[in-house]
C-alpha cells in the first residue's frame, strides 16, 4: 500500500529542506524534476516520431511546471504553448521568461481567447497528438471560469492523449460543486485526462468519486528525492489519520498448508435470509468459494413463498448453528423483519458479525454497535453503500446527510464514524471503496464498473464473511475481500456483461 497525501504542501516543505537550505532553490529543484518526469513520460509515448505536444499553462507553480517542460521538450517534439492566464507566482514568471526565446507568437505560442470557435488555437488542439494540462494545481477551489470552460469543451473532445500535471484542472478536494453535473456537463468544467502524473505522491483529491473518470491512470513522479525518502517525510507530517492506497499485493489470500484438517477447521458462515432469498444465496456461495468450511442459510421468514432452490452445497437451517464463526445480517433481510433475535444470538455466541444492506435501516443495529464499543468482544465489519451509510449515520447520531453529501465528504464522514466506533471496520462502497478502521483509511480503486449490478454487493459481503469465518483479523478480511472482489471484476472483458453468479466463479 502507498500513502495518500491530504496536504501535499506540508510534505513538500519537509522535502525542501532535504533539497536545499534555500527554500526558493528547493522549490526550483522540485519544479525542474517535475518537468523532467513529465518529459520522460511524453517521450516514451511519442516513441521515435516527432509528435506535436500542446502545453496549457496557468499562472501558478503548475504553470511553471508547464513552461519548464516546454524548455525540456524543445527540439525533441513539436511544442505548442497556450498561456491561459498571465503568470503570477515568482516561479511561473521566471519559467515563462526562460522560454521566451523558444516561442514565436502565432506559430508555437498562443494566448487564450474568449472565442475559440474559429481560431488557430482550436486547430492546434485538434491536430495535437498529446495535450498537457498545467493550468491549475492542488490549490484550486470552486468552478473554472467561462474562458476555461470553452477551452475544455474543445480539448475534451479532441483525439489527443491527455495528461494532467499533478491533478486534472477543475478538480479540488471534494469537487462537490460539480457533483450534481452529468458526465457531459463535467467535461465542460474539468480536464478529462487519460493519465495523471501526481508529483511526489498520490493526492487525496484524485480519489473522490468526481475525479474517478477525470483522472485516468494515476502514476507518481519524482520531484528530486526517492520515493522512500518522500514517504518517510510524509510519515513525519502525518503521524496519524493516514490514508493509504491499496495495491493488488495487499490481499492476503487464503492458503491451506496443513493436511490434517476438516470442514470445521475453516469456520462456519451463517447468512440470515429474509424476503430476498436470492441475495442470501449469493452471499452464502461467495463465503464457500473463498474458503469457509461450511456455509448455511437461516430462513427468518419461512412462511414467505419462495421459488428459489438452495444449491446442495449450502446448508439450510431453522436456527443459527451452534458452531457459527461468522453471522451475516442484512443481505436480502428486508426492512420489516425481527432483527432483535439474531442480534441476541450474535452477542450470545460472540461470533464475528458482518452487517450489510437492509441491516442499516434498523435502530437495533446502531444500538448493537454502541454496546459493542463498551464490550469490545466481537469482530464486526459493515459494508454499506452511500444510501445505507446515510441511514446508519442518522441512526448512530452522527448527522443527517444526503447521498450526495456522503459522496462529496467521504473522507470526513468515514473518519467521523470510525472515531466513534473504533472496534469495527467500515467498508463504504462507491466508485472507489473506502475502508475505515480506527484512525486510518484504505482506498481501493481497482474495481471495474461492471460491478454496478444488483447482487454484486451480496457477493462482497459473502467474501468478507467467508474470510472472517476462517479467523481473519477484521481489517485483513475487509482489505482482502475488497481486493478479491475487485480482481474478479477485472476478469470480465466487457463492461456490461457481469452477473453475480459469474462473479463468484471468478473469485
Amino acid at each position: 500500500m502507498e500513502l495518500i497525501l491530504e496536504n501535499s504542501k506540508k510534505v513538500e516543505h519537509e522535502i525542501s529542506s532535504l533539497l536545499s537550505c534555500d527554500e526558493n532553490i528547493a522549490e526550483q529543484i522540485m519544479i525542474e524534476n517535475a518537468a523532467i518526469s513529465l518529459e520522460k513520460i511524453i517521450l516514451k509515448m511519442a516513441g521515435k516520431k516527432r509528435k506535436s505536444v500542446l502545453i496549457m499553462c496557468g499562472s501558478g507553480n503548475n504553470g511553471a511546471d508547464g513552461y519548464t517542460l516546454c524548455r525540456h521538450l524543445a527540439g525533441q517534439c513539436k511544442v505548442f504553448v497556450l498561456k491561459c492566464f498571465e503568470p503570477k507566482s515568482f516561479f511561473c514568471k521566471a519559467a515563462f521568461e526562460n522560454i521566451k526565446p523558444l516561442l514565436k507568437e502565432n506559430e508555437n505560442f498562443f494566448e487564450l481567447d474568449e472565442n475559440l470557435e474559429n481560431t488557430k488555437i482550436k486547430k492546434i488542439i485538434n491536430k495535437s497528438d498529446i495535450i498537457i494540462d498545467c493550468i491549475f494545481g492542488t490549490g484550486f477551489h470552486g468552478l473554472v471560469c467561462n474562458q476555461i470552460q470553452n477551452l475544455f469543451k474543445i480539448v475534451n473532445c479532441s483525439k489527443a492523449v491527455k495528461i494532467a500535471c499533478d491533478i486534472p484542472s477543475g478538480i479540488d478536494l471534494t469537487s462537490e460543486n460539480i457533483s450534481a453535473f452529468s458526465i457531459q456537463k463535467k467535461r465542460e468544467y474539468v480536464f478529462f485526462a487519460d493519465k495523471t502524473v501526481s508529483m511526489g505522491a498520490h493526492k487525496i483529491s484524485l480519489f473522490s468519486d468526481n475525479a474517478k473518470d477525470a483522472a485516468g491512470k494515476i502514476v507518481c513522479a519524482s520531484i528530486g528525492v526517492s520515493k522512500k525518502v518522500f514517504l518517510e517525510a510524509a510519515s513525519k507530517v502525518f503521524s496519524s489519520n493516514r490514508i493509504f492506497l491499496l495495491k493488488k499485493s495487499d490481499a492476503r489470500l487464503p492458503f491451506r498448508s496443513e493436511c490434517n484438517t476438516h470442514k470445521g477447521t475453516f469456520g462456519h458462515t451463517c447468512i440470515i435470509s429474509g424476503e430476498k432469498k436470492g441475495a442470501a444465496i449469493l452471499c452464502a456461495l461467495s463465503a464457500l468459494r473463498v474458503g469457509s468450511g461450511l456455509s448455511s442459510i437461516v430462513d427468518s421468514m419461512p412462511e414467505s413463498k419462495s421459488d428459489f432452490l438452495i444449491p446442495p452445497c449450502i446448508m439450510q437451517l431453522s436456527s443459527v448453528a451452534e458452531n457459527v464463526s461468522c453471522l451475516v445480517i442484512g443481505s436480502g433481510f428486508g426492512r420489516d423483519n425481527k432483527i432483535d433475535d439474531f442480534l441476541s444470538v450474535a452477542k450470545e455466541k460472540n461470533a464475528a458479525v458482518l452487517f450489510d444492506a437492509d441491516s442499516f435501516y434498523y435502530k437495533q443495529t446502531a444500538d448493537f454497535l454502541l454496546n459493542n464499543e463498551s464490550r469490545n468482544t466481537q469482530k464486526i465489519v459493515l459494508t454499506p453503500h452511500p444510501k445505507e451509510f446515510s441511514s446508519l449515520l442518522k441512526l448512530t447520531g452522527l448527522g443527517d446527510f444526503s447521498v450526495q453529501q456522503i459522496t462529496d465528504k467521504r473522507v470526513e464522514l468515514v473518519r467521523s464514524f470510525c472515531s466513534k466506533f473504533k472496534n469495527c471496520v467500515l467498508v463504504l462502497k462507491g466508485a472507489n471503496t473506502f475502508i475505515g478502521y480506527k484512525d486510518s483509511i484504505y482506498i481501493s480503486t481497482r474495481a471495474k464498473p461492471c460491478l454496478s449490478k444488483g447482487g454484486s454487493g451480496d457477493v462482497l459481503a459473502g467474501v468478507i464473511a467467508g474470510l472472517l469465518a476462517q479467523n481473519y483479523d477484521v481489517l485483513d478480511a475487509a482489505v482482502t475481500g475488497v481486493l478479491m472482489h475487485a480482481a474478479a471484476s477485472r476478469k470480465f472483458k466487457k463492461s456490461y456483461n457481469l452477473i453475480p453468479e459469474d462473479l463468484i466463479l471468478k473469485l
